[in-house]
This record gives structure tokens, C-alpha cells and sequence, in this order.
């Protein structure tokens, strides 16, 4: 069963209303006063580099955490534990489903770099943001773009740091987990760096390809689950680590569709199946 209805739903808009304004205000004044200073680093490459994950990180976790839950768009009832985490370089795999999947966990990650598509990059801010940071834009039908993405990605692995990929590469309309791309799990193979399995997960579709998402009328819970990293075993193709991350993340995302909107819009069995 799906949550509880907001009784007092045009008020639950202003606030919706409130939440976006002041998210694309603020994102552009983020803009406008990181710019100056990605320029005096500039000759610093290290140093800039920190700065900008450290503002772009807080800003991502205020946001998140902090101001859109105290505005009531949504509760957080689970995050993890920071001494969670595994040390040292990861390839983190997320399910995807709205857009606050990619600040939640860009507000929670230590130093992370991102795969987006180009066509996000367009946009002023990110634009700006994206050079000084390992923002990897990715052109899926251009062979040439997809080349550049996993030389890029493999430097970031090879720099110590870590790579957050959404597999599924779009947001999700029915909420079932859909069929992963293997960028993210070449890279691990290639780089023989550990998987880590993400799920982020609301109750109630959140700026999801759902219509009615943008002003949801029922009380919304987020939960942000990390699982145990998958290995990659001496003989692992792309497609068998794949394929085990994929079932971890399927059994684990069902069990939290239960009682929810996903489990009522998936008539009940949120299970699926997986091709690459």
C-alpha cells in the first residue's frame, strides 16, 4: 500500500514550489561564486580539485538533507554510515529513478567522479562546474565520445578516486530495475577495481519519468543503501560482474518496493529480469 495522502495538498505545492525555486537560485549563485575561484586555483590543480569536491559535496548534502526535508518534501530514514564506505578507489553502481538520486549521493560519496550524458552539460551551471571537476560526459551514440568517457574514467580510478555510475542509464519508468549498460562494469574489470551496489529509494516517485512527480501528494520516505562490494574475480567478464551486481540490486530493491507506489505500480512483483 502506497502512503499515507497529504490532507493539506495545495500547501504541500507552495512548499514543492519553494523547493525548486530556491534550488535553481542557489545552484546559480554556486555558479557565480565558485567560477572566480576555480580560476585563482587554476594553477593549482590539486588544491582546486579538493576545494571544488568540498563545496560541491556540502552543497549536494545541504541541499539533500538539510533544506528539502526541512521544507517536508521528503524524510531521509536511512543514510550510511560514513565508516561504511570501503577505502579506497570504487566503481559505485546506482539504480535511478529521479533526479535527487545524483545529489544524494554526490552529498555523501567521498572524492567521486560522475558519468552524465553531454546533453546535461549543456546547462550554464554544470557546464561551468564540470571542468573543474570529474564530471565524464558521455554521448551513448558516438563511438568516439564512449572511447574518451572510459580513457577519462580509467584516469580517475588510476588518481586513487572513485567513479559513480548510474547503469541503467535513464531513470527508470516503471520502477522496475532496467537492463544495465556495461561502461561501469568494463571499467571495473579492466582497472580490477571492487563494484559497490547503491540503491536510493523513495516511497512515493520523486522528478521521476511518473506523472504527477513533481508535486507528489503523498508523504515521501528516501532511504540510501549501500551494499557489500562485488569483487571482480580473476576470469570476470564485463557481463558476469554485471549480471551478479544486477541480481544483488534487483532482490534488494524489492524487498524496499514492498508497501510502497513502486510495489502498487508494478502490480505487485517487483521483480524483473536483466539483459546487457
Amino acid at each position: 500500500m502506497s502512503a499515507e495522502r497529504n490532507p493539506f495538498y495545495p500547501f504541500a505545492v507552495i512548499r514543492f514550489l519553494i523547493g525548486y525555486l530556491t534550488y535553481f537560485g542557489t545552484t546559480s549563485l554556486f555558479g557565480m561564486l565558485a567560477a572566480p575561484l576555480f580560476l585563482v586555483l587554476m594553477p593549482l590543480p590539486r588544491v582546486k580539485y579538493r576545494v571544488v569536491h568540498s563545496l560541491l559535496r556540502g552543497y549536494m548534502a545541504f541541499l539533500s538533507r538539510v533544506w528539502l526535508p526541512a521544507l517536508g518534501i521528503y524524510q531521509i530514514a536511512e543514510l550510511p554510515h560514513p565508516g561504511a564506505l570501503p577505502a579506497g578507489p570504487a566503481v559505485y553502481v546506482a539504480n535511478h529513478r529521479g533526479f535527487m538520486d545524483g545529489p544524494l549521493l554526490l552529498g555523501l560519496l567521498p572524492p567521486t567522479g560522475i558519468i552524465v550524458k553531454s546533453r546535461y552539460v549543456r546547462w550554464l551551471v554544470p557546464g561551468m562546474v564540470a571542468p573543474h571537476f570529474d564530471c565524464i560526459c558521455l554521448d551513448p551514440n558516438s563511438p568516439a565520445s564512449v572511447q574518451a568517457a572510459i580513457a577519462r574514467c580509467r584516469a580517475v580510478i588510476a588518481a586513487g578516486r572513485n567513479l559513480l555510475v548510474f547503469p541503467e542509464g535513464t531513470r527508470a519508468r516503471s520502477g522496475r530495475l532496467g537492463r544495465f549498460k556495461s561502461i561501469a562494469f568494463r571499467i571495473a574489470v579492466e582497472t580490477r577495481t571492487p563494484v559497490v551496489p547503491v540503491l536510493t529509494h523513495s516511497t512515493e516517485p520523486f522528478m521521476a519519468k511518473v506523472p504527477g512527480s513533481l508535486f507528489p501528494r503523498a508523504r515521501n520516505v528516501y532511504r540510501v543503501r549501500i551494499l557489500d562490494p562485488e569483487r571482480v574475480l580473476p576470469d570476470d567478464s564485463a557481463d558476469a560482474l554485471a549480471d551478479r551486481v544486477y541480481r544483488r540490486m534487483a532482490r534488494e530493491l524489492k524487498e524496499l518496493d514492498r508497501g510502497t507506489f513502486w510495489e502498487v505500480l508494478q502490480g505487485g512483483d517487483s521483480g524483473t529480469t536483466r539483459t546487457v
